[in-house]
């Protein structure tokens, strides 16, 4: 009879460590390191090399933070604007989402220069900076000819603009709206 009980005491304690662990979350993959200078950083001003080691230390923090939830395409099938990822972001955060606030920066600004939209004829500098990824100086400079010349018809119009990389704009012509 007491080795039944000792059998009955034993497998509670098996089946709460069990509960137990399972309550505790999996060992996190660490995100690649980010230098915290690319996270303040804006990303017109990164370098290709730059560019890459935050899309690739954002990827992985996406991995971790939102994936475990949504598949990657349902997160990205709709381009936002940058008010709408932050908006998005912060729901996703309020809700539980397991990321720290450095993270969902890093996730903030990833999503808004990939998966962004930018409408060119009301966007401010800072609007077409993070979703297109142009320099704060070139960016400004759009908003300036804007204001010059008035609106942009179309992709032709807006590779006017002095200074502006052409090869940013095409690499996802799908961010930009001329409405």
């Amino acid at each position: 009879m007491k080795h039944h009980a000792f059998l009955a005491a034993a497998s509670l304690i098996f089946l709460g460590s069990i509960v137990t662990s399972a309550s505790v979350p999996q060992a996190q993959k660490v995100p690649a390191k980010l230098p915290p200078e690319l996270l303040t950083k804006n990303v017109g001003d990164l370098t290709a090399a730059e560019e890459d080691a935050f899309a690739t230390a954002a990827e992985a923090t996406m991995e971790r933070v939102c994936i475990a939830c949504h598949p990657f395409e349902n997160i990205t099938k709709t381009r936002r604007t940058v008010r709408e990822w932050n908006d998005q972001v912060t729901t996703m955060a309020q809700r539980g989402a397991p990321g720290t606030e450095p993270e969902f920066t890093l996730v903030r600004k990833y999503l808004t220069r990939y998966y962004g939209i930018v409408r060119v004829n009301s966007a401010s500098a800072e609007e077409l900076s993070a979703v297109l990824g142009l320099p704060p100086k070139v960016a400004a400079a759009v908003v300036e000819y804007r204001t010059a010349n008035g609106k942009f018809a179309d992709l032709a119009a807006l590779e006017k603009v002095e200074g502006i990389d052409k090869a940013k704009l095409e690499e996802q012509p799908e961010a930009l709206r001329f409405d």
